[in-house]
């Protein structure tokens, strides 16, 4: 029940700033601020950092083998995204899409990894 809870809190926070970061850069797009590619490369980054960011915070919490609960958070989070993608975008797969997966899953491995080893 533990787990439940503290990744549940987790996918709340993720999907609290993700709305966040897309209600900005949707407005910014809107009022011809950022032109498409800018703001693909933009998400890109900004989701990178989050998955980093989360994997660190899990990592400094883990007992052992950090990179496993950055595999488990960055999954949870992918499977969320991949729900998402499929009811509200209804695209399909493809090879970038799967690419853009692994880069977020490794993210968050790799702040965990860093996060086990800044442990005080």
């Amino acid at each position: 029940m533990k787990t439940v809870k503290k990744y549940g809190k987790t996918m709340g926070i993720f999907l609290l700033i993700v709305l966040i970061l897309t209600a900005i850069l949707t407005c910014c797009n809107l009022a011809n601020f950022l032109y498409t590619k800018s703001t693909d490369t933009i998400t890109m980054i900004g989701m990178i950092l989050l998955f980093t960011i989360i994997g660190f915070e899990y990592g400094k919490k883990a007992e052992s083998k950090g990179y496993l609960e950055g595999l488990k958070i960055g999954s949870s989070l992918i499977f969320l995204l991949i729900i998402i993608n499929l009811l509200f975008y209804q695209t399909g797969f493809s090879i970038s899409r799967f690419i853009y997966y692994i880069v977020l899953i490794l993210s968050s491995t790799l702040g965990s990894m860093i996060g086990i080893n800044r442990k005080k």
